[in-house]
């Protein structure tokens, strides 16, 4: 999801990995990993995704561009309506549930730490605390 309005200078974006993709890019590079947040944390993968940004920026304005990006820790869900059934996001829920995120990557910050429920596909919930890197495109 990209963030930007009149209020702020620059573009940012929280970013969401496909796990299954992003994993066997994994497995075939011998990259280790237990669970979602491990995979999308690894500075491997920031790398990955650093990179995709960069070369999406290169077709885009500049005032377009994104700046800065936090890979989520989690999927989104509709399960916790931050998307409909149908997938489209809800942009408002997203904004309020993640606005420590938000005004990290705003405030330029290294990192942001969270603490946040989830949810696994067999129902399970757990409490999960992981620092989130703040990473810049330039």
């Amino acid at each position: 999801m990209s963030l930007g309005d009149e209020t702020h200078d620059f573009v940012s974006a929280l970013i969401v990995i496909d796990f299954e993709t992003v994993g066997q890019w994994a497995e075939k590079r011998g990259l280790g990993y237990t669970t979602f947040v491990d995979l999308s944390q690894k500075p491997e993968v920031y790398d990955l995704i650093q990179k995709a940004v960069q070369e999406v920026n290169v077709n885009l304005p500049s005032g377009a561009q994104v700046e800065s990006f936090v890979l989520l820790h989690k999927e989104f869900d509709a399960d916790e309506a931050e998307m409909t059934r149908t997938r489209k996001l809800r942009r408002n829920v997203l904004a309020e549930k993640y606005s420590t995120i938000i005004e990290a990557m705003y405030a330029r910050q290294p990192s942001v730490q969270i603490r946040a429920s989830v949810t696994y596909q067999d129902g399970r919930e757990a409490i999960i605390e992981t620092s989130l890197k703040v990473m810049s495109t330039a």
